[in-house]
């Protein structure tokens, strides 16, 4: 904010380091931000696209699990065999001292492998909810209508603040009062928002699995993209 009522570049209005001298009502922002945020941020066309990069990320990492399982379970087998063969041969009376070091060594390492495999993530797929874009609308909707409600104001802010991860503006001549808008959402924020039955099997996932950040962006004029995982 450089002033009361407007937005605009802080670096070129107190330093002249940046040229950009374009300023917007804070108004106008925030009515386009909400009308992103209930209309564009979750339309139809992105949930698809966010299903289909989804599966892409989790076929990677499907193939990444199953030659890291293959790698443990050949170690595994050889390790058993060692002790089955040591074993064999006490039995056969052919103890030696050395052979209990052995297989001390030999049961951590299988302990080892064994913990390894059960921890390794099991692969679900992922199941949004056909109605999550109406959903989600509904729900913003409300929380816009307990913006003009006094004792309701400020946990609806936190809400929407919690579902818009920043906003981007740049300087456009083209654009609705002379800005163009990006409007980031954080993913799980959304589905949060939408309700556990919305996607419980991709978010508990995402949170089992520590699967990077989703942002969703509705971008230049609030047309419809989709940004990839983030680290």
């Amino acid at each position: 904010m450089i002033s009361d009522s407007r937005y605009g570049c802080a670096a070129a209005r107190n330093s002249g380091t940046c040229a950009n001298r374009k300023t917007i009502k804070r108004t106008d922002v925030e009515t386009r931000v909400l009308s992103g945020l209930k209309d564009k941020l979750l339309h139809p066309d992105l949930i698809q696209e966010f299903i289909a990069e989804f599966q892409r990320e989790s076929q990677k990492e499907r193939l990444a699990n199953l030659a890291e399982q293959t790698q443990a379970e050949r170690q595994l087998a050889k390790v058993a065999k060692e002790i089955d063969n040591i074993v064999t041969a006490i039995t056969q009376g052919m103890f030696h001292p050395s052979m209990k070091a052995k297989m001390d060594g030999l049961e951590a390492q299988r302990a080892s492998l064994e913990a390894k495999l059960a921890a390794l993530p099991q692969q679900t797929p992922v199941a949004i909810h056909p109605g999550l874009a109406e959903i989600y609308a509904r729900k913003i909707a409300d929380l816009v209508s307990a913006l003009n409600e006094q004792d309701k104001r400020s946990e609806a802010a936190d809400l929407l603040r919690g579902v818009i991860e920043k906003i981007i503006l740049r300087p456009d001549a083209d654009a609705a009062n002379g800005h163009a808008i990006e409007l980031y959402g954080e993913l799980g924020a959304i589905l949060s928002l939408c309700g556990n039955d919305v996607a419980a099997n991709a978010n508990a996932r995402s949170m089992a699995t520590g699967v990077r950040q989703l942002t969703v962006v509705a971008g230049a004029g609030f047309q419809h993209c989709f940004s990839r995982y983030r680290s």
